[in-house]
C-alpha cells in the first residue's frame, strides 16, 4: 500500500519530493544565515494550515513572535489571521530566549522538548518547526549530550505524528551541512541551500541531499525570494541560469 506523503506546498518543492515528505519524519533544512530557511520553513507550516488542514507550531530560538509574524508579512504570509483561529502556535519569548533558559536553575534541553509535547497535544499540532537546531544545541554540553538531546527531540516529534522541519545554520561559502556535524546523522532527510557566486552577485541553490525510505530528484535548482514567498524552478539546474 503506498504511504499517503505530506505535501508541503511550496512551488517546485513537492516536485523535487516526488510528491512531498513522509509522514512523521523529521527533516533539517541547512543553510547560512539570510539564506530563506525560516521563510521556506514558515511556507510549509502556513500552507500545511491553509492548503491541507494541518495546524502548525512553529518554535523560535532567535526571533520574538511579533517580529517573526512582521517578517512573515513581508512574503504575504498572514500569520495573525491564523493565530486568531488558533490553528498556528508561534513559540518565542521566554522560550526562544536560550540565554534565559540556560539561567533557569536545571533548565536542560528536555525541559524544552517537554513543553514543546504539551503545545503538540493541546493544540492536535501535525507540522512542526524549530528554528533552529543551531541554538537548541547551545543547551547541551557537548557533542553526546546534543546527540542524545536532538534524538529524543526527534523521536517526540515523531511519536506525536507530526512532520517537522528542523533548521540549522551554516557557515557562508562553505557546503556545511550543519554546524556540529552530528544532525544530519539523527534526522531522517536533509535539504541543503547554498549561495553561489556568479559575477557580483550570489545565486540561491537548494537540494535535497537525502531523504529516507523514499526517492527524489538529486540536483541543485534554482530558487527565489518573492513577496509572495519562495519559488523553487525544479527544471532550472545551478549550471543553467544566465
Amino acid at each position: 500500500m503506498k504511504e499517503n506523503k505530506v505535501k508541503t506546498g511550496i512551488p517546485g518543492m513537492d516536485e523535487l519530493l516526488r510528491g512531498g515528505l513522509l509522514p512523521g519524519r523529521s527533516i533539517l533544512l541547512s543553510g547560512p544565515s539570510g539564506s530563506g530557511k525560516s521563510i521556506l520553513a514558515m511556507q510549509y507550516i502556513y500552507n500545511g494550515i491553509i492548503k491541507y488542514n494541518e495546524p502548525g507550531l512553529y518554535v523560535s530560538f532567535e526571533e520574538e513572535k511579533d517580529r517573526i509574524i512582521e517578517n512573515m508579512k513581508q512574503v504575504g504570509l498572514d500569520l495573525k489571521s491564523l493565530e486568531k483561529k488558533k490553528s498556528l502556535t508561534i513559540i518565542g519569548g521566554s522560550l526562544g530566549n536560550v540565554d534565559g533558559f540556560m539561567e533557569k536553575v536545571g533548565a536542560r534541553p528536555e525541559n524544552i522538548i517537554e513543553e514543546i509535547k504539551e503545545v503538540i497535544q493541546e493544540n492536535k499540532i501535525k507540522r512542526v518547526v524549530i528554528d533552529s537546531t543551531s541554538l537548541f544545541n547551545l543547551l547541551a554540553k557537548d557533542d553526546a549530550e546534543r546527540r542524545t538531546a536532538l534524538t529524543r527531540l526527534t523521536s517526540a516529534l515523531s511519536s506525536l505524528g507530526c512532520t517537522s522541519l528542523l533548521t540549522a545554520e551554516t557557515k557562508e561559502g562553505t557546503f556545511d551541512i550543519s554546524r556540529y556535524g552530528i544532525e544530519e546523522f539523527i534526522v531522517d532527510g536533509v535539504i541543503a541551500i547554498f549561495h553561489f557566486r556568479q559575477q557580483d552577485k550570489f545565486i540561491p541553490g537548494i537540494v535535497i541531499r537525502k531523504m529516507r525510505g523514499m526517492n527524489h530528484e538529486k540536483g541543485i535548482r534554482h530558487f527565489e525570494i518573492t513577496n509572495k514567498g519562495i519559488i523553487i524552478y525544479p527544471d532550472q539546474t545551478m549550471f543553467n541560469i544566465v
